[in-house]
């Protein structure tokens, strides 16, 4: 059984997840599935904009009149 901690968006306490349980031992309120401050996802994102622009950039230097 793995044992991942997540955070509680309404009162920002540090929860164990077994199993089933979802919700959060200070608050009661459910735990989020994806947390918005999740490191991955501000990976992710930056990867992706940082790959668009470098495109955008070779396409507008072979475009653009010298």
């Amino acid at each position: 059984m793995s044992q991942t901690t997540k955070t509680c968006l309404y009162c920002q306490t540090e929860n164990i997840c077994k199993g089933e349980n979802q919700q959060c031992k200070h608050c009661g309120m459910d735990l989020p599935k994806k947390h918005p401050n999740d490191r991955n996802i501000k990976v992710n994102f930056f990867a992706k904009a940082f790959w668009l622009i470098a495109l955008f950039c070779l396409v507008m230097v072979f475009y653009l009149p010298r």
